[in-house]
Order: C-alpha cells, then sequence, then structure tokens
C-alpha cells in the first residue's frame, strides 16, 4: 500500500516538474522572440556609417596649481582631445573606451574638444605635483575615447582610432597654471 503511495507521488512530482520545465521555457522562448524583435527595430534605427573616420586628432595635458595655506597646494591634470573638423558635421559622439570594453553609452557635443581631469592631489607644495605620472599612467592603461561624426539623414562617420587619457600627442608651451587664492 505505501509502494502504491510513495508511486503515485513521485508520478505526480514527475508531472509537476515536467509541467513547470515546459512554462518556463514557453517563458524562456517568449523572451527570446521578443528581444529578437527588439534587435531588429535597434538594428533598423541604426545609422548609416560612412568613411572616412574623424582625424586629426590631437591630444594634450594642462595642469592647473592652487596654492593653499600651510605651503600646501591643490592641483589638478586635465586631459583634452581635439580633432579636425568633419564635412557636415552637426555633433561628434565620444565613446569612452575601457579595459572592460567599449560603453554603449555615447556622450554628444557639438564642440571640437573634449576635456576630462585625469588627475588631481593636494600636497605639500615641496611635493610638486605628487603622483601625478603614476595616476596619468593607469588611466593610459584603463581609459580611452574615440570620437566619430554625427551627420544629417541618420549617416555617422567611421570611428576614429582610440585615444588613451593621459597620453599627448602634442605639448603646451605653458601646461602650468597658478592661480593664488587669497
Amino acid at each position: 500500500m505505501n509502494r502504491k503511495i510513495l508511486s503515485l507521488v513521485q508520478l505526480k512530482c514527475l508531472r509537476l516538474v515536467l509541467l513547470l520545465t515546459l512554462i518556463f521555457g514557453l517563458i524562456l522562448s517568449f523572451d527570446d522572440s521578443s528581444s529578437i524583435a527588439a534587435q531588429t527595430d535597434i538594428s533598423s534605427n541604426q545609422p548609416q556609417v560612412v568613411q572616412p573616420p574623424v582625424t586629426g586628432l590631437v591630444s594634450t595635458l594642462s595642469d592647473e596649481v592652487e596654492e593653499l595655506p600651510e605651503d600646501l597646494i591643490r592641483w589638478s591634470t586635465y586631459w583634452q582631445m581635439c580633432w579636425e573638423a568633419y564635412p557636415e558635421a552637426k555633433e561628434y559622439e565620444l565613446q569612452k573606451v575601457l579595459v572592460e570594453g567599449k560603453s554603449p553609452k555615447l556622450q554628444r557635443q557639438s564642440d571640437r574638444c573634449f576635456r576630462i581631469q585625469a588627475a588631481s592631489n593636494e600636497n605639500q607644495k615641496s611635493q610638486g605635483l605628487l603622483n601625478r605620472e603614476l595616476i596619468l599612467l593607469m588611466h593610459k592603461i584603463q581609459l580611452g575615447y574615440r570620437v566619430r561624426a554625427v551627420l544629417a539623414q541618420n549617416r555617422v562617420s567611421e570611428w576614429s582610432p582610440v585615444m588613451s587619457v593621459g597620453a599627448t600627442t602634442a605639448t603646451k608651451s605653458n601646461g602650468i597654471q597658478i592661480s593664488i587664492t587669497p
């Protein structure tokens, strides 16, 4: 008698597992088909890529130093990337390129230069720009940017080569700017 009950319970459990597997499979296939449809919609809105890429990339570093009380300084190093004007460009898109891969988020701007703070610190004036080169080296290894032109009629240029943050292609004649606050 107990074996009959045990067999019946096992059979019901097997049916339940089979039913749940079927339902789960249907849910997954529905999600896959809807995501495929979404990908089709997205790809149909993808801009047409035209040649050539954005050219004339120049990257520079500039330092700003502020004197503080007690013989301290606060300094920042800024990395700037500029490029040549692209014919018929309405805007430009920048994409972060990390060690892990390319960011899906794009940043749009009308200006032909992009500037970010690449290093900063506050330390004794006698120490100068403490650890600046080390911080810049870390950025060079981990972070870069590339740019493309945004054109009319849903068209974009090819991407430029990636420029590493902290790397320079040119140097400014007087990169250090000191501002003294009373």
